[in-house]
């Protein structure tokens, strides 16, 4: 029979302390001097609040707040989504922001972490922690909250990330005029330092970037919004009441435009570091480029447009090739990262890297559709001082001399990824290797992701004695396909990889070594073994018997340094026992990390 719990005194007395517990009536000191080991048994009765401001004190004695504010994360956060935390203090903002964001976007969804605490209280506790917002439609009841003060002026000190959703034509004006109002209260009054904008509409965009607040006058609701939920009132109990959409909320929104034509705290100069705008219509990054000579301190451009919507050549040729050759010319500009999707064609990126030389990191994505320009337009002349390059090539097959002469002009490439590049027939990747080993020897990290390398091995060989790589990853590039001697082709890439002693990090995944995953094992012999922190061989069609032969060849020559192993995703009809065998072998020097399967 099981036992049942019987209910003591002492479980009584900490339940009513739950119930009633206040530190404004009661105080943080006089709880403090409580014993230790009674405040132990007192965390699993406090709310965020309680424990937020117990915090400090509590540490302090001793008493450590981990497991208390793991409880609530675990609670906020799905199973496959956690996470694990280093101190208590980290989880502990971690779910203050994350219960912000739940108050903020799912109001109506009354947690047991929020049911017994007013929500005032709640604001004023967790505002300290929140470093990001999402704005949209959803928070339509909310909206009158959100510009009340003092909540609103603390957020402007701590939000550094906004991110607003699409606001379009269903939404109404009312809650469209109360979202400009927030966003230029973060954006012009506030320290927010990276703007997201998600298919924002071309009269958002207008008013952010050219019209400013200076026209800016939020309409007033002629009626009462029986809608919006009452959430703020102390007085009148806890938050399920009804919040009325009243002449306060209003009164706020013209404090910005007491004064024509600007606020009655002057409006800072736009102080944006990082923007990124994803749009349905490539026209509306016409204002965006329009702009762009003006926002000194931008340092990231993020454009985005939807799957099969490119941005037209012209428009990058002519449109942002012309603001980056403005913005080139002011003295403070900042701009060192341009991300780019989706390119109809690549070769208008030498026109872009032409006209901003200082450019420092490049992300595009081509789908490679259409006629290709002019040759001569193709030119890009002198040096430019990219570091980080990723392309990726979709998959239409193109031949890709634009990014060997984009490679040729960047001799300070220290990260280049090259993503999804199918050729067409006869062509082969051999001219993208060969010039990586004479114009990019700088190059700290090297990824080529899902090309055919099955003909260019010798040429990879050659690019490793005269690269510094301190990452290498050849993933999915079907290295051994069609090698006469897979073994030998193996070893020719394992003696060239010992030659590079910055080398760290090596993958060579999906790249079908199956029975010869063993030669690996030879990384580690000889008078110069290669120093490798982590090698990854997941989706290589590894059996049993190959990983257990790979294991024990290891085994007489261990790696120099503690080796993380990664062979996860391998065929599941196998033999567990001796796959078991070659992972305990292979746990002994490595940190193996693997899909945990069961039998």
């Amino acid at each position: 029979m099981e036992k049942k719990h019987i209910t003591t005194l002492r479980d009584v007395c900490l339940k009513a302390v739950h119930c009633h517990f206040c530190l404004q009536n009661v105080g943080a000191g006089q709880i403090l001097d409580l014993p230790a080991d009674l405040l132990k048994d007192l965390l699993p009765f406090m709310n965020v609040c309680q424990l937020d401001e117990l915090q400090t004190g509590l540490e302090l004695k001793g008493v450590s707040t981990y497991s208390a504010w793991m409880k609530m994360y675990r609670k906020l956060v799905v199973r496959e989504q956690q996470r694990t935390f280093a101190t208590s203090q980290d989880v502990q903002e971690e779910v203050m922001r994350q219960m912000f964001a739940q108050f903020l976007h799912h109001p109506s969804n009354e947690s047991g972490l929020r049911s017994s605490i007013r929500l005032p209280t709640f604001l004023s506790t967790a505002v300290k922690y929140v470093s990001h917002v999402r704005l949209s439609r959803y928070i339509d009841p909310l909206v009158s909250l959100l510009v009340e003060e003092p909540l609103l002026s603390s957020l402007e000190k701590t939000v550094e990330l906004l991110q607003f959703e699409w606001v379009g034509p269903h939404v109404s004006q009312d809650l469209a005029e109360v979202l400009n109002f927030l966003v230029h209260r973060f954006v012009d009054h506030g320290v927010v330092k990276h703007l997201i904008l998600n298919c924002p509409s071309p009269n958002f965009l207008t008013s952010l970037f050219k019209e400013r607040c200076h026209r800016y006058k939020p309409v007033i609701p002629s009626q009462p919004r029986e809608s919006l939920m009452n959430l703020m009132s102390d007085e009148d109990g806890p938050c399920n009441k009804k919040l009325r959409w009243d002449k306060t909320a209003c009164s706020v929104l013209h404090r910005c435009i007491d004064f024509s034509p600007g606020c009655r705290t002057p409006c800072q100069d736009l102080k944006i570091q990082s923007l990124e705008v994803a749009v349905d219509n490539t026209e509306h990054f016409l204002d965006i480029f329009d702009l762009l000579p003006t926002f000194d301190s931008l340092t990231t451009l993020t454009l985005k447009t939807p799957y099969r919507y490119f941005f037209p050549i012209r428009m990058i040729e002519e449109g942002l090739a012309s603001a980056l050759v403005s913005l080139s010319s002011r003295p403070h500009r900042s701009l060192r990262h341009l991300a780019l999707s989706l390119l109809q064609r690549g070769e208008p990126l030498c026109a872009l890297l032409q006209a901003y030389r200082e450019l420092k990191e490049l992300d595009v994505e081509i789908f490679m559709e259409g006629k290709r320009n002019d040759q001569g337009k193709m030119e890009l002349e002198g040096e430019v001082l990219l570091e980080r390059l990723s392309v990726n090539m979709g998959r239409k097959r193109h031949d890709a001399d634009f990014l060997v002469k984009v490679l040729r002009a960047c001799p300070h490439l220290l990260s280049l990824e090259v993503s999804v590049m199918p050729l067409p027939r006869g062509h082969s990747q051999k001219v993208l290797i060969n010039t990586i080993a004479e114009s990019n020897v700088g190059l700290t990290s090297l990824c080529l992701w899902d090309l055919n390398l099955s003909d260019c091995l010798e040429e990879i060989v050659e690019m490793l004695r005269v690269c510094k790589l301190e990452e290498l990853h050849l993933a999915d590039c079907r290295l051994l396909e069609g090698a006469a001697d897979k073994a030998e082709s193996l070893r020719q890439l394992v003696d060239a990889v010992k030659t590079v002693p910055s080398l760290r990090k090596l993958t060579l995944s999906n790249n079908g070594l199956a029975e010869g995953v063993h030669v690996l094992a030879q990384l580690f012999s000889g008078p110069t073994p290669s120093l490798l922190e982590y090698l990854h061989l997941g989706t290589n069609f590894i059996q049993p018997a190959d990983l257990l032969r790979f294991a024990q060849a290891l085994s007489s020559h261990p790696p120099p340094r503690h080796l993380n192993l990664d062979i996860s995703t391998h065929p599941r009809d196998c033999n567990f026992t001796k796959w078991g065998e070659g992972l305990d072998k292979l746990r002994s020097f490595c940190h193996v990390l693997t899909d945990n399967w069961r039998r």
